[in-house]
């Protein structure tokens, strides 16, 4: 059963706290004034309905489960201080202050397991909700007003090592292995033994890194057979796995109802993998055997199928696996919106998000600063069309003498000035809050990745600007 707040404190808490003093003494004065921040009603209440929507029962029955003003306050601190689940766990377990920031006092700490449960709970539109009020909260403030906006566009990366033709093979090998070996333990019975390819699979990956040790047509000409070899393997794997597949749908019906359930939960595991191996099996052959290099639509994670290939430009990382995220920052340091974009080009965002920021705020910017990659000329005419009187977007190449005067304007440089903020901003949410590298499985867990990272930052930015 859910609950809001816990009850009242018991005797060993009152004793407790009486020796050492009011508890929010115990806090520092960032941490303090964020611990004001979460008495918010409204905040409490978004994550209160997420955990009664959990199980369709979650509202009413079962034993009381964590409160949801103590989930908040855990998964905030857990992400202004970048802990793992574990970290988070034994921190608190250990310490008065945060046991009082997470309003546990003496009460019994979550598990990292059941914290990892509650975080997977409050998905995107939940911490949407959270992160709008956190915006209200500083207009309220007077943290922000919403009268200046600079946008731009970073890579998030996915939580996946670095993609290479003979790895994809091998993870589509030893999942596809799995999957049978599972359909298997789970009573059903194949014709075929399932083979042991592993030792095959380890020869022909040491083949392939002995052929990268040559250079130009001799290692291009060494790689084909190894590799020809893996394909091999792979395509024998991925036939049996279909054989399991079919013997399974033959014999569901025969085994109990637990049997079956872990029968079609490894049938939906298998049906979703075998089609990306074999495009992991075409895209190979088309790379090493036939010498196309190129592919709108190359995968580059059996797991994180949603990554994808992006190319920025950074002279020490030209080329991420990952998404787009766009960031919209406001005066205060205040990150008032962050979402992932399937646009390969910033122009095309200009207008939804000036947008965005006036359906939060209710009016348009004073000033809109973006980078060189905004620019467009409908896009310049459309933001004015909006309400913006003073629009920073930079032409880039060639400008005509009436456009050179007009960027060399005093308010034009000082946007641009202001622009480059948004760099640190950036760099704050990926090496502070932990937005360089999702954590979390999934485009679900992407978009918790950067929500939070936002929401962490608009309360570390609120707290140190209230008195």
């Amino acid at each position: 059963m859910t609950r809001r707040r816990d009850g009242q404190l018991g005797l060993g808490q009152v004793v407790l706290f009486g020796l050492l003093g009011p508890p929010e003494t115990l806090l520092d004065p960032g941490l303090r004034r964020i611990d004001g921040l979460l008495d918010d009603e409204a905040l409490v209440d978004a994550v209160w309905q997420a955990l009664r929507r959990r199980r369709p029962q979650s509202a009413r029955r079962g034993r009381p489960a964590t409160p949801a003003e103590v989930v908040l306050r855990l998964l905030v601190l857990k992400h202004l201080k970048g802990w793992s689940y574990d970290q988070l766990e034994w921190e608190v377990r250990g310490s008065v202050a945060y046991r009082h920031f997470c309003r546990l006092a003496a009460g019994s700490v979550p598990d990292a397991k059941t914290l990892v449960r509650l975080g997977q709970v409050l998905d995107g539109p939940v911490l949407r909700e959270v992160l709008a009020r956190l915006v209200a909260v500083a207009v309220a403030r007077r943290v922000t007003r919403g009268r200046r906006l600079r946008v731009d566009t970073t890579v998030v990366e996915a939580p996946i090592r670095y993609p290479t033709d003979s790895g994809l093979c091998e993870d589509g090998i030893r999942v596809l292995r799995r999957g049978v070996r599972r359909l298997v333990a789970a009573g059903i019975r194949l014709r075929e033994r399932i083979r042991d390819v592993r030792r095959s699979v380890g020869h022909r990956l040491r083949e392939i890194g002995q052929a990268l040790r040559r250079r130009g047509e001799a290692a291009r000409a060494a790689l084909r057979r190894p590799y020809q070899g893996l394909l091999r393997v792979t395509r024998r794997v991925m036939r049996d796995a279909q054989r399991g597949v079919r013997a399974a749908h033959r014999q569901l019906r025969r085994l109990a109802p637990a049997a079956q359930r872990r029968v079609q939960r490894a049938l939906v595991e298998l049906s979703g993998m075998m089609s990306r191996v074999q495009q992991v099996v075409h895209q190979t052959r088309a790379r090493i055997l036939r010498g196309v290099t190129t592919g709108a639509d190359k995968l580059v994670s059996l797991f994180e199928p949603y990554a994808e290939i992006l190319r920025r430009g950074k002279l020490h990382r030209p080329t991420e696996f990952g998404v787009l995220v766009k960031v919209q920052e406001t005066e205060g340091g205040i990150v008032s919106d962050v979402a992932v974009v399937p646009e390969k080009q910033d122009a095309a965002l200009l207008v939804p998000a000036v947008e965005r920021h006036c359906k939060v705020f209710g009016r348009a910017p004073t000033d809109v600063a973006v980078d060189r990659g905004f620019y467009s000329t409908e896009g310049e005419r459309r933001v004015q069309a909006l309400g913006v009187p003073h629009a920073v977007i930079p032409k880039p190449g060639f400008r005509s003498r009436e456009r050179i005067v007009y960027e060399r304007q005093r308010w034009f440089r000082r946007g641009r000035a202001w622009r480059a903020g948004g760099e640190a901003r950036i760099a704050r949410l990926k090496h502070r809050f932990g937005m360089a590298r999702s954590r979390y499985r999934g485009e679900g867990g992407m978009v918790r990745t950067i929500s939070w990272a936002a929401i962490a930052n608009d309360l570390a930015a609120i707290a140190a600007r209230s008195t």
